[in-house]
């Protein structure tokens, strides 16, 4: 190890900035081990899940592509959602969700793994699912993003091009993906 031990840290105050659908936003304040005070700013999210739906054949991946108002652009990505549901465990969040985008139902959803997004402002976590044994219903999109949603094919074979020419930059996407590839070889 570099550095000395772990120093402890204590919060010492936060304050409310902005409360709204998806995350809260806080002032805080923090000490550290000596004392000295410094203030971050920090967005609490309530959490969210991604599934990886593979195709029977086991050959493609089934991602959605949709409009995020935060990049202004459209996002190739695996269907995910938030954890917006009072009692709904994240199973059934990663159910619905798969649902609501995609248009079918996984009859076997494996936990993958679960990542922290964006440690240096955000507690949000997301947790990745891989989806098989696939049953298609309908698309129940929720939103208005959702409404203008495709759904594409992915060739597994495609990803590690698709990743690296920038077609896929999601970051949860990425993982999920190669989480995937990993297990498959």
């Amino acid at each position: 190890m570099v550095g000395p031990s772990d120093p402890d840290f204590s919060l010492v105050s936060e304050e409310l900035i902005h409360s709204g659908y998806a995350f809260d936003l806080y002032a805080t304040m923090w000490a550290d081990s000596s004392g000295e005070l410094f203030d971050r700013d920090i967005v609490r999210h309530q959490g969210a899940v991604a599934v990886v739906p593979i195709s029977e054949d086991g050959e493609h991946v089934f991602l959605v592509r949709q409009f995020r108002t935060p990049l202004g652009g459209w996002l190739l990505e695996l269907p995910a959602g938030l954890r917006d549901k009072d009692g709904e465990s994240e199973i059934e969040t990663a159910r619905r969700e798969l649902e609501e985008e995609v248009g079918c139902v996984a009859h076997h959803l494996e936990h993958l793994v679960t990542l922290v997004t964006a440690v240096g402002f955000s507690d949000e976590s997301i947790s990745l699912y891989l989806g098989t044994d696939l049953e298609w219903t309908e698309r129940q999109a929720d939103g208005v993003e959702e409404k203008f949603m495709t759904v594409e094919a992915v060739a597994l074979k495609d990803v590690d091009e698709m990743i690296s020419r920038g077609s896929i930059t999601d970051a949860k996407t990425v993982a999920g993906l190669l989480l995937l590839q990993r297990r498959l070889t």
